[in-house]
């Protein structure tokens, strides 16, 4: 009988975390089809609904740099792989993924393709915290494989140049 008990226990753990794992997966993948639409509307707002402010406000500077240089991005997530979501708290997530994403830079008033990236593999780290019932992302950190040694903040290819003037 105590057997069945501890049996039935764990079925009802693993379920409850499975769940929870689910809804941070969601949130990640929520997340990147906010931040495809906010480069390509260039309004990062909406992240918010996903995102902490600070993480929103970050990736709003980073269109408003690309926009200055008038620069609108054009992105598409290819495919996302979940390595593995760890709970360093009750109220804190980590999730790991292997993406793949094309994306190009487009001329803001020519409309014109000035960069452009396809199968770019990036490793990332998405640190997340729950605020009441919803989870919340609140730091990013992405590496290519290029990079993968040096693990920094990044955005989707900046440091490449974009043949503009």
């Amino acid at each position: 009988m105590k057997n069945a008990i501890a049996v039935l226990t764990m079925l009802i753990l693993l379920s409850g975390c499975s769940k929870e794992t689910a809804r941070i997966q969601d949130t990640v993948i929520r997340y990147n089809q906010l931040l495809i639409e906010g480069y390509k509307s260039l309004n990062m707002n909406p992240l918010q609904e996903v995102a902490t402010k600070e993480q929103a406000t970050k990736l709003y500077y980073h269109m408003a740099a690309l926009g200055e240089a008038d620069i609108r991005m054009h992105s598409q997530l290819k495919k996302i792989d979940f390595q593995g979501v760890t709970f360093p708290g009750s109220d804190k997530a980590v999730v790991m993924t292997r993406e793949v994403w094309d994306f190009a830079h487009m001329d803001i008033r020519s409309g014109e393709k000035i960069y452009e990236e396809k199968g770019f593999i990036y490793n990332v780290s998405y640190e997340l915290m729950k605020d009441k019932e919803r989870w919340l992302i609140e730091k990013v950190v992405a590496s290519s494989d290029e990079e993968e040694s040096n693990n920094k903040e990044i955005y989707p290819r900046l440091d490449k140049p974009s043949g503009k003037q």
